[in-house]
């Protein structure tokens, strides 16, 4: 019988920081979680989407997940189950699917008929029931009619959520009323409403043109727990049992100095005994300074025993017209400490076209690129309402007919 299992999301290996790559924080990473994982003796892993940062994750990405899933097959950790993000490409995920299943990983990319997955002990006996639905894109749940208003397109998208889940969920309790005295737990990569995100979080919007929240009341009270993805920070959904793991690192300077974890669920049959919270260590730490040139100096030497990536802002009254050049200098001394970003706010103050430019462009939705183009070529509010609505309808209709 399951025990204990892990609920994590949001990896994103291969996200870059300012063009800077991460691969060492994600190897530490899963070298800790297969220590928690072999440690804390976990029977399962369950993973709620967006496993890579972009649907081609490199040679690097690629080989950074492969080496984990293979270390953790030969771990205390009889089962994992990984469900696709937003971020993911659905079909390079389930391309080596029946691979992975010969070694207990389960791979949901693409939404299928097969979503409903009854994990066995070594016995066969039946030991856990796990809903898991990937990530649901348009074309998985709805279609898209001529001349629809926005108003419909966003009320068809939630009915067809709903009624998506809904159908799992019915499914399930038919297996668990077979089985009760095993847990259900439900896996989604989705916004629920009452979810909490922060500026500059890494979060992407999920649907083009719609702000679409689905209420947790579609989470049944028969399920023992749900793993939800999307949302970068650690967090519950009005429920204790219906949470976000968050991101395992920080993933942009909106986020320093968050704390990330990942939960241990501890269960008895079906009953749901404790969730853990288990902070993940910090492998590269990010810290937004600001300060005149003197304050700022101090700060950097606070960092000088410490791995660290600094967003700077000068608030000086002092006009100095190779600020950057000096701060940098000054960085050399502090092996450790690394500038990503350097601002003058009396000069040149920050604004959302500079933070996205800084993101890069693989953090800018198709919305903001085209926010950009608006204020660039000083487009009216007028017309940038009518551009916005056609482009929007556009992208909708590509995405469907995909």
């Amino acid at each position: 019988m399951i025990k204990k299992f892990i609920h994590t999301s949001d990896w994103h290996i291969g996200r870059k920081l300012r063009d800077f790559e991460r691969y060492e924080e994600f190897r530490k990473f899963f070298q800790w979680l297969e220590d928690l994982i072999n440690t804390e003796e976990i029977d399962a892993l369950l993973v709620s989407g967006d496993i890579f940062d972009n649907t081609t994750p490199s040679v690097k990405a690629q080989e950074i997940y492969y080496s984990f899933l293979a270390k953790i097959s030969q771990s205390h950790c009889r089962h994992v189950i990984i469900i696709s993000g937003n971020h993911d490409s659905p079909a390079f995920l389930d391309a080596p699917a029946e691979l992975l299943n010969l070694i207990n990983i389960q791979v949901i990319g693409t939404a299928c008929e097969n979503e409903i997955i009854t994990l066995y002990d070594t016995d066969k006996n039946p030991e856990m029931i796990v809903c898991a639905v990937p990530y649901l894109r348009d074309r998985d749940v709805r279609t898209l009619g001529s001349g629809d208003s926005y108003e419909n397109i966003d009320r068809d998208l939630i009915n067809g959520i709903n009624f998506h889940y809904a159908k799992v969920f019915d499914e399930a309790k038919i297996l668990s009323d077979k089985n009760k005295n095993i847990s259900v737990v439900a896996m989604g990569h989705l916004f629920t409403h009452g979810g909490i995100t922060k500026p500059d979080d890494g979060v992407r919007s999920l649907y083009v043109g719609t702000s679409i929240e689905i209420q947790s009341e579609i989470f049944p009270e028969f399920l023992t727990y749900t793993a939800l993805g999307h949302l970068h920070s650690a967090q519950k959904i009005k429920r204790e049992n219906i949470r976000y793991s968050g991101s395992p690192i920080q993933m942009d300077f909106g986020e320093a100095g968050q704390q990330k974890s990942v939960y241990i669920i501890e269960l008895d049959g079906k009953n749901l005994i404790n969730i853990r919270d288990v902070k993940i260590p910090i492998f590269k730490r990010l810290e937004r300074i600001s300060g005149d040139f003197d304050e700022l100096c101090a700060e950097i030497q606070t960092f000088q025993n410490e791995s660290v990536w600094l967003d700077v802002t000068y608030t000086g009254e002092e006009t100095i017209g190779n600020l950057s050049d000096r701060i940098k200098d000054f960085v050399k001394a502090f092996s450790n400490v690394e500038i990503l970003s350097i601002r003058d706010n009396k000069t040149a103050p920050e604004s959302d076209e500079i933070k996205n430019s800084a993101r890069g462009i693989d953090d800018i939705t198709p919305l903001g690129m085209l926010d950009l183009f608006f204020d660039e070529k000083k487009i009216a509010d007028d017309k940038r309402e009518i551009f916005a609505k056609m482009y929007e309808e556009i992208l909708l209709k590509a995405e469907i007919e995909e």
